[in-house]
């Protein structure tokens, strides 16, 4: 599995349909994160669940820049995205952080 990150619009995206050669590509993860604490779930072991059959290649927003929300529940967002985040860059054969377009491999 390949694990691209960084800012919106930073053109995760379009590098995970140039590299993914099988199709499986699961794009604004951190999307995915937002509706499992929505629905009360546990982001750990849904993000444990998609670690056991991964896609080829997931993107990932980086939201853990920037202002601390005042909301609790978008701290608890953004935690939940950061935890998750990790366990994928740990599972992960390549990470890339994505600015400007431009891919470098941390991974």
């Amino acid at each position: 599995m390949i694990l691209i990150i960084g800012g919106s619009f930073q053109g995760k995206k379009a590098y995970a349909a140039q590299i993914c050669k099988d199709g499986r590509i699961l794009a604004d993860f951190q999307d995915r994160i937002r509706a499992v604490l929505e629905a009360g779930e546990d982001p750990e072991a849904f993000t444990r669940q998609l670690l056991t059959d991964p896609p080829a290649v997931i993107t990932l927003d980086e939201v853990g820049c920037g202002i601390v929300p005042l909301e609790k529940s978008e701290r608890n967002y953004r935690e939940a995205v950061g935890h998750a985040g990790q366990m994928l860059a740990a599972a992960a054969a390549e990470v890339y952080r994505m600015q400007c377009g431009i891919a470098v491999r941390i991974k």
